[in-house]
């Protein structure tokens, strides 16, 4: 099995609707992003997936988050902008556009927790 994670970050503000603490206030993070592709085989080039292409996706997702507030872009004006649902989020934006498998995403918003989502395998 071979695997390849790119980073990338950007910097938003968002607050928690209904949580009892500071968190539902609109406050901001530098969020980093990494999300890990795998795959049985390797091209003929002898890569898993052009890392470019797989960073190109990544920032196209995450640069309408760029100093924003969560809350007010889709889909997050719909849902609660947790680390979790963002994590969801950017798995399935990559997997309709990758055809490798996404591993993993991980997201923090602060470099003491890191939340991980991986989506179930098919099959």
């Amino acid at each position: 099995m071979y695997q390849l994670t790119v980073k990338s970050q950007f910097s938003a503000a968002h607050r928690l609707e209904n949580y009892p603490g500071a968190c539902e206030r609109i406050h901001g993070h530098n969020y980093k992003i990494w999300v890990t592709v795998s795959s049985e085989t390797i091209d003929e080039q002898g890569m898993v997936v052009d890392l470019m292409q797989v960073k190109k996706h990544l920032d196209e997702c995450t640069d309408k988050f760029e100093h924003r507030t969560l809350n007010e872009v889709e889909p997050f004006n719909k849902i609660n902008p947790t680390s979790e649902k963002l994590a969801k989020y950017i798995c399935e934006f990559m997997q309709d556009r990758l055809p490798v498998n996404i591993e993993k995403v991980d997201v923090s918003e602060i470099d003491d927790f890191v939340v991980t989502y991986r989506p179930e395998k098919s099959g």
